[in-house]
């Protein structure tokens, strides 16, 4: 591969992923000593840690680089370089030596040390040169991101080393990202909600919106943000840069002000489809910025910049707390928070309803999700029109949900009893707006609650406006994901997610090190 191909495909992967640091590009394109390089851009002596090393017959695609038959005896070694003054992993590599093609000094030192390959050659005088064969950006085959405990290795490329005209070692190295950092990088990890439902729809009683919520685990926005020379905004999937540009351009007209920098979103929430995408990715950008330009934004100062929050609640607490969350809506009547019926796009002025109460979602609690295809999205004027279609709801109904959730479902939460909580969310489905919302979803949606409860879940519902229907179980999650998604098949597809609840908020990581935000 020539050094201008080589060029041309770290130039591709900054286009997908964002730009590259200065020692990142070198050591994708070295011909030289790898260790030499670390040494110098992280300022303190590399050491090799061997995790694995034995002799094997080499496999066929290897052979092929090696120019060697298959089956020939390789020395195959697995390492990590890394800081010997923090312990930081900076390279994890594996190779392919033939020992037909090395010196005996050579292979035993390879075999007996953990010491890098290039001071080897250079001491046992083994006059080389190396010649790169691919670059990429790794793709993981984890749904889960945050537990594919491969995460950090981003970049990889694979060389050989040429001496006296013939390989004698093929080399595949997986370098972090970002591995040394010239300016700041900030990293966000916001969690998504299932929201229960609004619990005062009528307000005669002085107060309205109101109600709960689950804080969720994945799907999650990952925002990764770095410093540019100009603005830009990209995303893993092409369309998910345009859903998110209009809440930026929002926060800029909210008062947020924005540097050179280089947004990516690595990871996504589906847009208007009942996870709270637009309040998680408004939260998000907002603190991730603050972040990177040092402001010291507070709860309150972030809100106001997302201008979330104005009917319910529990999409802010999610991003901050996590947890199952209760909130208790707003004043309600001329001259007070909310004057009229309206879902939070429309009542930026309402300000955060109060939190009643946080409570921790057991930790064996599994939640199933189905995000449907093809369904009509409700946001907007759409959204709007719905609010004014369908309050005041009837007071007897509003009883009745408050009765389930003081009386059920949180203490069902608090005894970890997971047979009342689901009875608690089957019952949320047949009152007040939340029974209006499933009114306008096709009868699909009830199929898929129906096939949740059949195959096991001990309650389902639907996420606000949906079309997310969510079902909560301990066990069988295999079952309830099949008996859904051949539901989806037989509409306009869909697909499943088996997540848990998550007790804590969103993580701010600022050069690879966990900020605390306090709310």
């Amino acid at each position: 591969m020539t050094q201008a191909s080589v060029l041309e495909l770290i130039q591709k992967i900054e286009h997908e992923s964002g730009q590259l640091t200065k020692p990142e590009r070198a050591l994708l394109i070295t011909d030289g000593s790898v260790t030499r390089l670390l040494e110098a851009f992280g300022s303190a002596p590399v050491g090799v840690r061997t995790i694995q090393q034995n002799i094997l017959p080499v496999p066929e695609k290897i052979a092929e680089f090696l120019e060697i038959s298959p089956g020939d005896d390789v020395n195959f070694r697995e390492v990590d370089l890394y800081n010997k003054n923090d312990g930081r992993v900076l390279i994890h590599a594996i190779s392919y030596a033939p020992l037909k093609h090395l010196p005996t000094g050579a292979i035993t030192r390879l075999i007996k040390e953990d010491e890098p390959i290039g001071m080897i050659m250079r001491d046992e005088k083994m006059e080389s040169r190396r010649e790169i064969l691919s670059i990429r950006k790794i793709t993981h085959p984890s749904d889960d991101h945050r537990q594919n405990t491969r995460e950090k290795f981003q970049l990889s490329r694979s060389y050989r080393i040429i001496h006296n005209s013939r390989p004698i070692f093929y080399i595949e190295e997986q370098i972090p990202l970002p591995l040394f950092t010239e300016d700041t990088t900030i990293k966000v990890i916001t969690p998504s909600r299932l929201h229960i439902g609004l619990l005062d729809m009528n307000g005669g009683g002085g107060r309205v919106d109101g109600g709960a919520g689950i804080t969720l685990a994945d799907p999650g926005f990952i925002f990764e943000i770095s410093k540019s020379d100009a603005f830009s905004l990209t995303s893993e999937e092409r369309e998910v840069a345009h859903q998110v540009q209009p809440i930026l351009d929002k926060l800029i007209m909210n008062g947020l002000s924005i540097p050179p920098v280089h947004i990516h979103i690595q990871q996504s929430i589906p847009f208007h489809s009942g996870l709270g995408s637009g309040t998680q990715a408004a939260l998000g950008i907002a603190a991730g910025i603050g972040a990177m330009t040092e402001q010291k934004l507070s709860a309150e100062e972030l809100i106001a910049l997302s201008g979330r929050g104005g009917t319910s609640g529990i999409g802010i607490r999610a991003f901050f707390m996590g947890g199952l969350l209760v909130d208790a809506g707003h004043r309600f009547g001329p001259g007070r928070k909310k004057d009229s019926f309206a879902p939070s796009a429309s009542s930026s002025g309402a300000g955060a309803a109060p939190l009643v109460g946080r409570y921790a979602i057991p930790e064996d609690w599994h939640f199933i999700l189905a995000i449907p295809d093809g369904f009509a999205e409700i946001h907007g004027q759409l959204e709007y029109d719905m609010f004014q279609r369908f309050c005041p709801v009837p007071q007897s109904e509003v009883q009745a949900l408050s009765h389930i959730l003081l009386m059920k479902l949180i203490p069902s939460v608090i005894e970890e009893d997971l047979e009342q909580f689901g009875e608690a969310i089957n019952e949320f489905q047949n009152y007040g707006f939340k029974k209006c919302e499933i009114s306008l979803q096709p009868p699909v949606i009830m199929d898929i609650m129906d096939a949740m409860r059949d195959a096991g879940a001990a309650g389902a519902g639907m996420s606000s406006f949906g079309p997310v229907v969510y079902g909560v179980c301990d066990s069988n999650t295999n079952a309830i994901r099949s008996a859904v998604q051949n539901i989806m098949n037989q509409e306009k597809g869909g697909r499943t997610v088996c997540t848990k609840g998550r007790n804590s908020g969103v993580e701010v990581i600022k050069n690879g090190h966990k900020m605390q935000l306090i709310y």
